[in-house]
């Protein structure tokens, strides 16, 4: 009995240690639109020690389960930003990512963007704020897919919007 108690003592100790390094942003997101239901998919990598995301899939979840959508740009908020890089330079301080700027499709405005991850490193909170101290805006809530339900694009089939380019310039 007591090496069972000293087993989960170590294996908790191990776990609740885990520390966060700039590579576990990285993968298949889940990225919720303004409309019910409906997700984008898309892929965050780490190029440069700075992240960036991009849109590569449509989806909607019906009765717990994602299935594919058209994208219907009447209805949709992403407005097909497919192989576009729409959140950029987000930079790893030790605990969270910092830094970084996000494209809003449906107003074509640059905010400014902070993300931390859940403790299963499962869940992505990104602050978008107008303010670069992230005191006026909100946190949106990512959830990775797990598994490989979808193929991310190869490098060659990604590109920066234009409104971040400019932003960037500034």
């Amino acid at each position: 009995m007591k090496l069972l108690l000293i087993l989960t003592i170590a294996i908790s100790c191990i776990y609740a240690n885990q520390k966060i390094n700039e590579y576990d942003i990285n993968g298949i997101w889940k990225i919720p639109e303004e409309i019910e239901g409906n997700i984008s998919i898309g892929e965050i990598f780490t190029k440069n020690n700075k992240a960036y995301a991009y849109a590569f899939a449509y989806a909607k979840i019906e009765n717990n389960v994602i299935v594919d959508r058209e994208l219907d740009n009447e209805i949709s908020n992403a407005k097909n930003l497919k192989g576009k890089i729409f959140l950029s330079d987000l930079e790893f301080n030790g605990k969270r990512w910092v830094n970084g700027r996000i494209y809003n499709p449906n107003n074509n405005g640059i905010y400014y963007a902070e993300a931390y991850l859940s403790e299963d490193k499962n869940t992505l909170f990104l602050k978008v704020s107008v303010d670069s101290f992230g005191i006026i805006g909100i946190t949106l809530k990512w959830h990775r897919i797990l598994g490989e339900i979808y193929e991310p694009l190869e490098c060659n089939e990604i590109t920066i919007i234009e409104e971040l380019k400019e932003a960037e310039d500034e």
